[in-house]
């Protein structure tokens, strides 16, 4: 094998390289969104579990109702 060919089949070697680890980067970072975005739906969907699991009991519901009803009824004068 000549000087010349030696250093096109180095040279295409190292190419390969660097476009596995190109797309071996863009694979490791797709799975990083994916993971942060099942977290984060994963977080969502606990804290929905609570506020039906709160708003559920009958005392927490009429506790915001009247926090509601009261800021559009306004303060009454006595």
């Amino acid at each position: 094998m000549s000087l010349g060919n030696a250093e096109k089949l180095a040279a295409e070697r190292l190419r390969l390289l660097e476009l596995e680890a190109l797309v071996q980067r863009t694979e490791l970072a797709s799975t990083f969104d994916r993971w942060e975005k099942s977290k984060a739906l994963a977080w969502g969907g606990t804290l929905a579990t609570w506020g039906v699991k709160l708003f559920a009991q009958p005392q927490i519901r009429w506790m915001l109702m009247s926090a509601i009803v009261s800021r559009f009824t306004g303060r009454r004068a006595r």
